[in-house]
């Protein structure tokens, strides 16, 4: 009783952190990069926008739901 155990896995939540940083980089580069690259092609300033700010979440929830089907390990019974 006098010895409390961490519920917190350390080691995972600094992986989560490290994962979840990147993500949001990629987000954040995955913005500007659409942002330029439409803007070179001539596209107009409000399509330009929605497609910059909806396709970057809608790639790291594809990134995500493969993982969760595909390579998430199997948990023992």
């Amino acid at each position: 009783m006098g010895e409390t155990s961490n519920p917190l896995n350390r080691r995972r939540l600094t992986r989560a952190a490290i994962i979840g940083g990147g993500m949001g980089l990629g987000g954040v580069l995955a913005f500007l990069l659409l942002w330029v690259g439409l803007g070179s092609a001539g596209v107009d300033q409000f399509p330009r926008l929605i497609m910059s700010v909806c396709l970057p979440p809608a790639l790291i929830a594809l990134i995500f739901g493969v993982y969760f089907l595909f390579f998430q390990p199997k948990k023992p019974d």
